[in-house]
């Protein structure tokens, strides 16, 4: 099974990170957290850019870190950036009403 095959089913939070970016690093716990919270409702991908820069490409990363929403495959929201743990729940919990 491909990287489509797998993000066109549920709720998909990508993380495009590297590790020289402390930044991205950072983000790490929350993403854990997050990954509890919502289990039954959410899966996490961590994708490394400097290993895999046409899946970037494809995306449009440009600057890490860099998260993407996806619901059954399609982009609901991209945020380049680190993004505040209160702001990435309510970003997914308008997509599991």
């Amino acid at each position: 099974m491909n990287w489509e095959q797998h993000l066109n089913k549920g709720l998909w939070l990508v993380d495009f990170w590297a590790e020289w970016c402390t930044a991205c690093v950072a983000q790490d716990q929350v993403y854990e957290e997050l990954a509890l919270q919502f289990k039954d409702d959410l899966k996490i991908a961590k994708i490394n850019v400097s290993d895999n820069r046409i899946l970037a490409d494809h995306f449009g990363v440009r600057n890490i870190p860099f998260l993407i929403l996806l619901k059954e495959g399609k982009i609901i929201t991209q945020m380049p950036g680190i993004q505040s743990k209160i702001y990435l729940i309510n970003q997914i919990k308008k997509q599991i009403k």
